[in-house]
């Protein structure tokens, strides 16, 4: 799969809803997104817009959408995660993994210049999308795992220079601590904040891991693989927190 950027910031109104099919061939979009759910859009291409974002050689019908809905209920520490960000109207802010609903509570809490989104799952980023246009999505192809996916590659270099870094669940994106970092020194300024957070907290991450093998790959950092990674990559240990029910640690980016 080509490693370079799918946005999302066209056609999303087509691509996210069910196309009338004749009745030998029914298709249906569940609204519960059961696992795995086979995407083909296909049909979607009558859209005003062309969908000249999506990278050469990847094969649409191919995608497998998995199911991130165990995450939509946040806690009730997420306006502490949003506080560590320490955000401005001037922020340019990416989201990596974010739900909708920390998505929403962001943009009314901290309203900022420049909000991207980044997740593997179109899903998620067309209902990101549909609620606020404002968004710039982009997908993380194949996932935690795959070819840009939990490193930023897969974000556009024209939004370089982020000064707020969210990410909203770092056990789903199979990659490690180290590589997150390093991968996000290319892309923040000098005083950077990178929050890695799960307003769940422990307690509910081995659940997760074992509803959902193929999207939890990984614990939470520790602090010392934390602190070992932010040293090979300019970045500085600024708060950490680790208990049953709120995982928070801030970096700075030294840069």
């Amino acid at each position: 799969m080509a490693s370079t950027s799918t946005s999302l910031s066209l056609a999303f109104c087509p691509l996210f809803r069910p196309t009338p099919q004749p009745q030998s061939q029914p298709r249906h979009l569940d609204p519960k997104f059961p696992k795995p759910l086979r995407l083909s859009l296909a049909p979607a291409l009558s859209c005003a817009a062309p969908l000249a974002a999506v990278p050469d050689g990847v094969a649409i019908d191919d995608i497998i959408e998995k199911d991130w809905s165990f995450l939509n209920a946040s806690g009730s520490h997420l306006p502490r995660a949003l506080a560590a960000g320490a955000l401005s109207p001037a922020s340019r802010v990416l989201a990596v993994t974010p739900t909708a609903s920390f998505v929403s509570a962001l943009l009314s809490e901290s309203p900022c210049e420049l909000l991207v989104a980044a997740h593997e799952s179109l899903y998620v980023l067309g209902g990101i999308k549909e609620e606020h246009d404002q968004v710039r999505c982009f997908h993380l192809e194949g996932g935690g795992g795959g070819q840009g996916g939990g490193v930023v590659e897969a974000v556009p270099g024209r939004f370089d220079a982020f000064d707020v870094v969210f990410v909203c669940y770092f056990p789903g994106m199979g990659v490690s601590p180290a590589a997150l970092l390093r991968s996000l020194a290319k892309r923040c300024c000098k005083g950077a904040r990178v929050v890695i957070f799960l307003d769940q907290g422990r307690q509910s991450l081995a659940q997760h891991r074992r509803e959902n093998p193929d999207l939890v790959f990984a614990d939470l950092p520790s602090r010392s693989s934390l602190e070992k990674a932010a040293d090979g990559s300019k970045f500085e240990m600024a708060e950490f927190i680790d208990e049953s029910s709120l995982y928070l640690a801030v970096l700075l980016f030294q840069g």
